[in-house]
């Protein structure tokens, strides 16, 4: 018997089922020579660190506990969840009748680690083969099991994907509860070694934005009437661009223009042919589909290709999906050109669609491991709404790269009027060639027939103000892009950008995008992506600046391609990032700088489960220090920071209560100095006019804030100040913390 271990069970159903394999047993398939099981994605994991010593680290993260690094080898465990299915792969791995295993997990990074650990875990005894492939059609599966490689040609394969668990798993656990422990106040600081350059990069477009400074330029705009109709054109300044920057020297220029008659004095049209975009890669396709669609987002895509990849059980409707290419290997050709005859059939442009090899489409020397995504040859069937949406779009694409190009004829006008020189662009669709896949319709403007030499009646001249625009914020398309180069701005085929040097991968950048925003670095408005509070504060406080370095991170992942290459070591990776882990937790163990987290929580429960003792701890001593600032002291000795005979000299009697205290039940009453209980000198309840915390964000307590809060437990507060300069409304509370009975502030945004 040969065993198969399939990546997911549809994988596992589409090779079974094509093998012969047909009896369904408890976690995997037999039959006919064959038996199929399956993991359900990674089955083995590392260790927690609690796991290495749980007296030292169960229950609370303590700073001087790290920096961690396994004293001896890192260990991996079984996860909980899916231990069922792994026994299931350990006891079939131990049948005598076993020939030889067969690992078809995903061909990649990833695919390889999955196996890697398992095998790792339970050490079979039997050889191990590796099936590659891209898709799982039937024809596929039987190229792949008539070229089976052998386990040690994906031992670099392996060892980089064992680098990259190991250097995130060192980054996230230390760099995670140093900084939440440090700087987040009570909030857990997520930090991860692809999360913070892709932080930086959206807190980098935004600053731009913020710190855009228009300018005001101005176009001479000319108004024509020739014999056929009626034009405009753009003076050309100098005789090199249209915009002018002084208004006076725009005024000067139209008066000089006097005729009411102008000539053509010259004309071009040429030509141009508009070929169809790049084939997909997975970057792209999820730009592309964001961008059309507000419903998806990347990593909603990516889940979606997945599915089309498996195929159900069916065989797979597309080619593997994580990929960074948008070309094809040139091997590929014939495959390619039996799914386009297989997929035209159906198709009302179908005449138009001619097999071509090309290097528009074929070229392996731009294809690092794997061919952008296209349809195979089997049509799916019983697709949901989201997945005719994918397939469409990736089989669209294929096929509008067979097809002619579209046609334009482009149409360049040069009017003279008193020497000087306007210009009119004009561009006209011809052929539709590719375009009609998209059904696209011309909706350019249409320029009258005029003649070289014409003469033309000059309608008026006059500048235009117009202002310069700052950068757009980033989109997920165009986000997922800078990841992709490292921020640079490069086209999708430019070929400059380092292979393998980007900010995560075609299958961990849709994850990165998720998880920023749901921990509240990032958030988003419409299709955009905006910097919070929180990010901003960590951008410019965390003081490991190489881990926000796209440049850094590019490099490392980098490193990471060419272990997989066989040009660099796991060793000398690792001890590198070990090194960079201890020197930059000390660097933060030292920092003076703390309170990442803006929202400046002296206790709430909504963080209790993240808080461990350490960091209780911290928030209690801040609620000390809070006390110590919004309350009296308890002395009663003399301070500026007393309710004395002058912040309470009028009698309370004389005053309108604004409530009752709730510590003691006695009235609440408003002084020279705040808000304060009657009974202060023994419950301590009071809110100072000159309160840090409401300082900070430029705003003081008022009447209105403290019936709220005395009759609700809480209060809205508009047109709080932050530290760069924007406006917030937020709910705020002032509550008692259990831990030490100090009085402090919950400030919430809303």
């Amino acid at each position: 018997m040969k065993l198969i271990l399939a990546e997911k069970p549809s994988v596992a159903k589409t090779i079974a089922s094509f093998l012969g394999a047909k009896t369904r047993n408890q976690g995997y398939f037999e039959g006919n020579g064959y038996i199929v099981t399956y993991a359900v994605g990674h089955l083995v994991s590392l260790y927690d660190v609690k796991d290495y010593d749980k007296e030292k680290y169960s229950g609370s993260w303590k700073m001087e506990n790290f920096p961690f690094i396994p004293p001896d080898k890192f260990k991996f465990k079984v996860d909980k969840s899916k231990r069922d299915q792994f026994n299931v792969i350990k006891s079939l791995l131990k049948r005598d009748d076993i020939e030889y295993i067969i690992n078809a997990t995903d061909n990649d990074r990833e695919g390889e680690l999955i196996a890697f650990l398992i095998f790792f875990l339970i050490k079979p005894k039997i050889p191990i083969k590796r099936i590659l492939v891209n898709e799982w059609t039937p024809e596929d599966i039987t190229r792949g099991m008539n070229n089976l490689k052998e386990n040690n040609e994906m031992l670099n394969l392996q060892a980089a994907g064992y680098t990259r668990l190991i250097t995130d798993w060192l980054i996230g656990i230390n760099f995670t509860s140093v900084a939440t422990l440090k700087y987040g106040n009570g909030k857990m600081l997520n930090i991860g070694r692809v999360i913070l350059p892709t932080v930086k990069l959206i807190y980098d477009r935004d600053m731009e934005i913020k710190n855009f400074v228009p300018k005001t330029y101005y176009e001479i705009e000319g108004n024509f009437k020739a014999k056929n109709g009626t034009y405009k054109g753009k003076y050309i300044y100098k005789g090199k661009e249209s915009r002018i920057d002084d208004l006076e020297e725009c005024k000067k220029i139209v008066s000089e223009i006097n005729s009411d008659k102008g000539t053509i004095k010259d004309k071009k049209v040429t030509n141009t042919k508009e070929y169809a975009p790049k084939l997909f890669s997975l970057t792209s396709l999820q730009g592309y589909i964001t961008s059309k669609y507000a419903r998806f987002t990347s990593d909603k895509v990516l889940s979606v290709c997945q599915s089309l990849y498996e195929g159900k059980g069916k065989g797979g409707f597309i080619t593997y999906p994580r990929t960074d290419s948008i070309y094809l290997e040139e091997s590929l050709a014939s495959k390619a050109e039996q799914t386009l005859n297989k997929i035209k059939e159906n198709l009302p442009y179908k005449d138009k669609i001619k097999f071509t090899k090309t290097k528009r489409v074929f070229d392996s020397s731009k294809v690092d491991s794997h061919s952008a995504i296209m349809p195979t040859y089997i049509i799916p069937t019983g697709l949901n709404e989201d997945e005719m949406i994918v397939y469409n779009a990736i089989r669209d694409r294929f096929v509008a790269n067979f097809m002619p190009p579209a046609e334009f004829e482009n149409t360049d006008i040069k009017t003279d009027v008193d020497g000087k020189i306007f210009q009119t662009k004009g561009k006209v669709l011809k052929s539709k060639g590719y375009l009609e896949v998209y059904n696209k319709q011309d909706k350019n403007e249409l320029l009258p027939f005029v003649e070289k030499g014409e003469e033309v009646d000059v309608l008026g001249a006059a500048p235009v103000e117009k202002q310069t625009t700052p950068p757009k914020s980033y989109t997920e398309d165009t986000l997922l892009k800078a990841m992709k180069n490292c921020g640079k701005n490069v086209s999708d085929d430019d070929t400059t950008v380092l292979s393998g040097y980007s900010i995560g991968t075609s299958a961990t950048r849709a994850d990165v995008l998720k998880k920023i925003k749901d921990v509240g670095y990032v958030k988003k408005k419409g299709k955009s992506y905006y910097i919070t509070e929180l990010g901003i504060n960590l951008v410019e406080i965390f003081p490991v600046k190489e881990l926000l370095d796209v440049d850094f991170t590019g490099k490392l992942e980098k490193s990471l391609s060419d272990i997989q290459k066989g040009q660099f070591t796991r060793k000398e990776y690792l001890n590198n990032i070990c090194s960079f882990v201890v020197r930059s937790v000390n660097t933060m163990k030292m920092d003076s700088k703390k309170n990442i987290n803006p929202e400046h929580y002296v206790y709430s429960t909504k963080y209790k489960k993240y808080v461990k003792e350490s960091s209780l701890k911290a928030m209690e001593e801040k609620g000390k220090s809070s006390a110590k600032a919004t309350n009296a002291k308890k002395s009663d000795s003399s301070s500026t920071k007393s309710v004395d005979n002058k912040s309470t000299s009028k009698n309370s009697s004389e005053k309108q209560s604004l409530g009752k205290c709730p510590v003691c039940g006695s009235d609440v009453y408003e002084y020279e100095k705040g808000f304060f209980c009657e009974n202060y000198k023994e419950c301590r309840y009071g809110i100072w006019n000159e309160d840090q915390c409401f300082k900070k964000f430029k705003k003081k307590p008022n009447k209105t804030m403290v019936k709220s809060l005395l009759k609700k437990g809480e209060a809205k507060v508009r047109s709080f100040t932050d530290a760069n300069g924007n406006k917030f409304d937020a709910i705020v509370k002032y509550q008692k913390n259990p831990a030490n009975g100090a009085y402090g502030w919950i400030i919430e945004r809303i």
